[in-house]
């Protein structure tokens, strides 16, 4: 009998033991498939960003901090940018797309929010065109928000000059 109920213990904690192994192998798995996932979809939309290449010339001309002259071809080039950053926002909210790997892009978003160019046409021409996706919305207001100084229009009062004027005496 001792034999039998050795057995039966022998048996349980193999079953217990083993249990144990296949769920942290199952977690194990989740987690390697989760970050298999993000270093995919994250090499995706890299190559998507990359791809937005009026965008890109614009950024390599340096006319970011210029002011809108109203043209469709720039604001084409703008709101491709502002259309791939709702699909990034959209997989961040869906928890497809896990938020270590959206912070990695967030200095270069503010960055390029907070330019003249993108931001001027962001208010004129885009803003409305997303008005579908109000988190999206709100989370490029809130970085224009955080990024301003003093000036409505998003200047922040560093180029501007204040007239000094000279005090004369006279001498009589």
């Amino acid at each position: 009998m001792q034999l039998a109920l050795l057995l039966q213990l022998v048996t349980t904690c193999a079953i217990v033991i083993g249990s144990l192994c296949a769920i942290l192998a199952y977690f194990r798995d989740q987690k390697s498939h989760a970050q298999s996932l993000n270093a995919q979809v994250f090499l995706n939309l890299t190559q998507r960003h990359a791809s937005l290449i009026e965008f890109r010339r614009l950024e390599a001309d340096l006319r970011l901090n210029d002011h809108w002259k109203g043209d469709l071809e720039t604001a084409l080039a703008i709101r491709e940018y502002f259309d791939l950053l709702a699909h990034e926002h959209a997989l961040v909210d869906l928890g497809i797309l896990h938020k270590s790997v959206w912070n990695i892009w967030q200095p270069e978003i503010k960055r390029i929010v907070n330019t003249q160019l993108v931001s001027q046409v962001w208010h004129s021409r885009t803003r409305h065109l997303h008005r579908a996706s109000p988190d999206f919305t709100r989370y490029i207001d809130t970085i224009l928000a955080h990024q301003r100084g003093a000036f409505a229009n998003g200047h922040t009062g560093g180029t501007v000059k204040i007239a000094q004027y000279a005090t004369q005496t006279s001498t009589l």
